[in-house]
């Protein structure tokens, strides 16, 4: 990594060498002020006026793609320092990110506000807010970067903000909840489906979840179903917690 901005003079322009270099994205965590300076130069020198420009691009990238991944993939990437409870870097909650703006000009109002920087650590990144506590020292997995964003492609991939998601991820969902639902807890309301199902996927629609369980799930028998346990609400709560703990990282 580069200590200082290495500006080469030239006729026409100042030309800007990479800070960033793919020798620094082979540690485990890279601080996010670099990696939006790798996902801007990708290795490659350009001028001023270039980098400038795709700053702002490549920060706009890295906030949409975690706002579009299913959440435990967008909190298994990315950590950083609660504000509000100062301690050991922890997993950034996945709904901060369509709710942070890279800038005045996507800012809308958000409630959050990503910074480049830190004030510890220039290449670390921080996520802030006026109204509420917000995030230092954030850090990204450098293999999410490295594979989202390769060495020497010059395109910046700005996927559309959406938090539709697609039919195989969530029939995915439906598929694991079905094969891990207890004996006793079978079978289960469309309406605990529906709530398992947002612990991975919020913005999935209750109509898709609807359909899917049509296919997976077997109709109940006709007649009485006898007296429902009184424990269940807290049953389906740990097999939630149960399913959440087997697709987090060891």
């Amino acid at each position: 990594m580069n200590s200082d901005n290495e500006i080469l003079q030239s006729a026409d322009h100042d030309v800007l060498q990479p800070y960033i270099t793919l020798a620094d994205l082979e540690s485990s965590w890279i601080g996010v002020g670099a990696a939006i300076d790798w996902i801007a130069m990708r290795g490659k020198s350009m001028t001023l006026n270039e980098y400038y420009e795709r700053e702002d691009k490549a920060a706009e990238a890295f906030v949409e793609i975690l706002s579009s991944i299913l959440p435990l993939q967008a909190e298994k990437n990315v950590r950083g320092l609660d504000e509000s409870n100062p301690g050991p870097l922890i997993s950034i909650p996945s709904g901060i990110w369509p709710q942070t703006a890279t800038s005045d000009s996507n800012d809308r109002g958000k409630l959050y506000r990503l910074i480049g920087t830190d004030d510890h650590n220039e290449w670390d990144g921080a996520i802030l807010s006026s109204r509420v506590s917000g995030y230092r020292m954030v850090q990204v997995r450098s293999d999410f970067i490295r594979d989202n964003w390769p060495e020497n492609r010059g395109e910046l991939i700005v996927p559309p903000i959406r938090r539709a998601v697609s039919q195989a991820n969530l029939r995915r969902i439906v598929e694991m909840i079905v094969h891990e639902t207890p004996k006793e807890l079978v079978p289960l309301t469309q309406r605990e489906v529906n709530e398992l199902v947002s612990l991975f996927i919020p913005s999935a629609q209750r109509d898709n979840i609807r359909r899917i369980c049509k296919e997976l799930i077997p109709l109940p028998k006709p007649g009485p179903r006898g007296q429902r346990n009184p424990n269940r609400k807290t049953l389906i709560q740990e097999l939630g917690e149960k399913l959440i703990s087997a697709q987090l990282p060891n």
